[in-house]
């Protein structure tokens, strides 16, 4: 079980906010590009033979002597696709556990509140898609919680790949990533990502990668590529490894902003659920 009942009881009472207008399929409670039949007045056009005489502003024509209809505000629903990086360097420490109780968590929340979601792993390079569930009820859950629980993080690596995919979806609307973002191009990654409609970047790092307790002559090994390196981690090395990691994580938010991405670092530890709802709550990407 991914999400404990207390959590899921206290996300019944939450949900994704969205700062933009969308373009869905279907109705929902989001304001559209579009223009249609919710009770929020939009704006006046001239009657046309056709238009449905219902909207005629009787008022304005009696006191003006011309013919308006009204406009209402359409309201869809909000198609939210959310990537969940499976690839072998989310296997360190409980980076890929935090990860998938992250995305499990904005799913729930997503499910519950009646939205179009789409779960997805990053594809394995050379790869023509996204793999993953569609569901738009939170009679789905069941069924998207067995899936985020068979996943292994052994998968695709091309963020890069999954970025322009979502980029080029026609019905467009906020992404979710949770990744470590420790992949070659994850800047261009992000800036295609912010092609969306709005989003966030869930940032997952263990809290080793983020404050090593490792002194003397180690060997390093990429957990990927399977390379060493030597290193010698004196108390100067290991403040400058921090730094530079610190730093990783301030550009991954700057680049996020940028391009109208929130973003939240979640370190992987057992208060990050709470944490990063936390978060997510005071940057107003929940309410």
């Amino acid at each position: 079980m991914l999400l404990e009942p207390q959590l899921r009881a206290r996300l019944e009472r939450l949900a994704l906010a969205n700062r933009t207008r969308l373009r869905g399929v279907w109705g929902g409670r989001h304001r559209s590009t579009r223009l249609g039949e919710s009770l929020d007045f939009a704006d006046y056009r001239e009657y046309n033979p056709g238009d449905d005489y219902r909207r005629i502003d009787y008022n304005l024509w009696a006191r003006l002597g011309v013919v308006l209809i009204r406009l209402f505000e359409a309201e869809d629903e909000m198609p939210l696709q959310i990537v969940i990086d499976n690839s072998r360097s989310m296997d360190f420490g409980d980076k890929f556990p935090a990860a998938q109780q992250l995305t499990a968590m904005v799913t729930y929340m997503a499910l519950i509140s009646g939205e179009r979601i789409r779960l997805a792993t990053v594809p394995e390079p050379g790869s023509s898609g996204l793999v993953g569930p569609w569901a738009r009820h939170v009679s789905a859950w069941p069924k998207m919680e067995t899936w985020l629980e068979d996943l292994d993080p052994d998968g695709g690596t091309d963020l890069v790949a999954a970025s322009r995919i979502v980029a080029s979806t026609v019905s467009r609307g906020p992404i979710v990533l949770v990744s470590d973002l420790l992949q070659p191009g994850w800047q261009q990654a992000i800036d295609l990502f912010g092609t969306a409609r709005g989003g966030v970047v869930l940032h997952v790092l263990s809290p080793a990668e983020l404050d090593p307790d490792l002194t003397g002559d180690l060997t390093l090994r990429d957990i990927e590529t399977r390379s060493e390196v030597p290193v010698s981690m004196s108390g100067d090395a290991v403040e400058r490894y921090k730094a530079r990691v610190q730093g990783f994580a301030g550009e991954a938010s700057r680049r996020c902003r940028r391009v109208g991405l929130d973003y939240v670092l979640a370190t992987a530890d057992t208060e990050v659920l709470d944490r990063t709802l936390r978060q997510l709550v005071a940057g107003g990407t929940v309410r």
